[in-house]
């Protein structure tokens, strides 16, 4: 039985090998990105939606040349601007050593803290009142956020004050043994 991942090469590799279409072709016009391809073909995997959309467009590219029309035409693909690339040490596959200071910072906006919390958002502003919840960034004139790891790390103290508090003492056990 195949894995997703091996049936997912193996009808890349023989519509390459059919049409006989370069990997960065395909990339840019199946995804919009011409290098994904080169390292899918070294051995990166892709996401689920990413190899979802690269089929999709291998099959209307076959559909297409079976009828006689014209494959489908290349996106046209907006440019943005790119930070300036850096050497990276390692491979792909390696892990960042502190995910602390790798990772980036994401903010959440107040339904999701309030999703997240189980909190409403009288109670979340009431909390921060006292002093017993994360205070928010202001990100402009009306909006705010709240980092999201601040907000994790309250969840996992709730968590464990509402653990502890539930733990029976020993006496409370031992008293129910004399009972019986």
């Amino acid at each position: 039985m195949k894995t997703l991942e091996g049936h997912f090469r193996s009808r890349l590799d023989s519509f390459i090998e059919s049409t006989g279409m370069p990997l960065s072709t395909l990339g840019r016009r199946a995804i919009g990105d011409p290098n994904l391809m080169r390292e899918i073909a070294r051995g990166r995997s892709p996401t689920l939606r990413t190899a979802d959309r690269i089929l999709a467009y291998t099959a209307t590219y076959e559909r297409e040349r079976h009828r006689g029309r014209d494959p489908p035409p290349q996106r046209p693909r907006r440019r943005k601007p790119q930070a300036k690339r850096t050497r990276r040490s390692g491979t792909m596959t390696e892990r960042p050593k502190d995910p602390r200071t790798t990772s980036p910072v994401r903010l959440l906006r107040r339904l999701e803290v309030e999703a997240r919390t189980g909190l409403s958002r009288s109670s979340i502003y009431a909390r921060m009142a006292e002093g017993t919840f994360p205070r928010p960034i202001r990100l402009g004139k009306y909006g705010v956020g709240w980092i999201e790891a601040e907000i994790d790390e309250w969840v996992r103290n709730r968590i464990s004050a509402g653990r502890t508090a539930e733990r029976p003492s020993s006496t409370n056990q031992q008293g129910k043994d004399e009972e019986r």
